[in-house]
């Protein structure tokens, strides 16, 4: 049997071995108390499989056991849900249980593949060369990018909602999750193509390197990605919901005192300084449920909890800026003492808020 090695083969080799390896982990890494990553594990894992045939065609191998050539693929209607069903694990709605319904057509096309598998040869080739077998793949493609459009909703609502809930965002807001189904989406139109494109050499390595990439993608951000809602106080689960749609009314009284309340807390305590605020932290001495503060910020000030506690970090910034006795603190280190978590996070919400950078502002003071 002459094996036939080039570079996509190679490539395959690589994200097949790294697959199995990063997805094991991530099984592994599933027993943490704040991380749900067995789903995300086994999309791995499964992606990792994925790269079986394509190897076997790549090396020939096929040609000498051509009762490989219907090895079970279902990542066409399997990886999308997978990632589904780890994201909402993940996010801040998981205390509103999870869909697995998602991942049963994927199952269902796995178990047919697997009976066609152990048919006789003869049979299974009948099968697969059938005109109705090779929709089956293209129809999987299209349930994927469905769900893949319903995982962007979910993500854009989770963003909402931990805005609306945290004072900071980042590690919170999925922005590697939006990346990733954004990759999704063009790893399914690259797919779509190879049913209809005769494949040049450039365009197997493009598209075999590209699949090694956003596996790695993956893995790396879904090992360091803890569950929003291990953030979350238990009295406060259970009170989302990514179906519930709110009227846009008007603020009540109510409402506007709510809001005076916690303004003159944050006032004096300075709370805000804390960087790992949330809303629970200041509705507990309120004796005030968490939803309510929420909620009328919304409706009060118009914005979330995370723009409304920033302007009373910038504010804060400002004061501090503008003292000369704290000359000798830098600018990342006021931003940091005000409650931001990196640089980047402090910049963007000064120029959001006061329309300039940091340094300019220190500069127009000292002018």
């Amino acid at each position: 049997m002459e094996i036939n090695y080039n570079i996509v083969s190679i490539i395959d080799i690589f994200g097949c071995l790294q697959g199995v390896i990063l997805g094991s982990i991530l099984v592994y890494t599933n027993k943490r108390k704040d991380r749900s990553t067995l789903f995300l594990g086994l999309f791995v894992l499964t992606y990792a499989y994925c790269f079986v045939p394509i190897i076997l065609n790549d090396m020939n191998i096929l040609e000498y056991y051509p009762k490989l050539s219907v090895l079970p693929r279902p990542g066409e209607w399997l990886l999308a849900s997978l990632f589904l069903v780890y994201i909402q694990k993940i996010s801040i709605f998981s205390s509103n249980g999870n869909r697995y319904w998602y991942i049963y057509p994927g199952l269902a096309v796995l178990l047919f593949q697997i009976v066609v598998f152990l048919l006789p040869v003869e049979t299974k080739l009948e099968i697969v060369q059938a005109t109705w077998y090779r929709p089956i793949f293209l129809v999987g493609l299209l349930y994927s990018t469905g769900v893949l459009i319903f995982m962007w909703r979910l993500i854009n609502k989770h963003t909402e909602e931990v805005k609306n809930q945290f004072s900071q965002i980042e590690q919170k807001e999925f922005l590697w999750v939006k990346r990733f189904v954004f990759f999704g989406f063009i790893l399914f139109a690259l797919h779509f193509v190879r049913y209809f494109v005769d494949n040049s050499m450039l365009y197997r390595i493009f598209y075999a390197g590209y699949n090694v990439f956003i596996l790695y993608w993956a893995s790396v951000h879904g090992i360091m990605q803890q569950d929003v809602v291990s953030l979350i106080s238990e009295d406060d689960l259970g009170t989302h919901s990514d179906e519930t749609k709110t009227v846009s009314l008007p603020a009540t009284n109510e409402q506007r005192k709510l809001v005076q309340i916690v303004d003159k807390y944050l006032k004096e305590s300075e709370v805000f300084m804390d960087k790992n605020l949330t809303i629970v932290a200041i509705s507990e001495p309120l004796k005030v449920h968490p939803k309510r503060i929420s909620q009328a910020i919304n409706k009060v000030n118009g914005e979330n909890f995370n723009s409304y506690i920033n302007r009373y970090r910038i504010e804060k910034a400002g004061k501090m800026l503008s003292d000369r006795n704290l000359d000798n603190l830098s600018i990342e280190g006021i931003g940091t003492e005000v409650g931001f978590q990196s640089k980047s996070a402090f910049y963007t919400a000064f120029k959001r808020i006061t329309g300039t950078t940091p340094s300019r502002y220190k500069e127009k003071l000292a002018s």
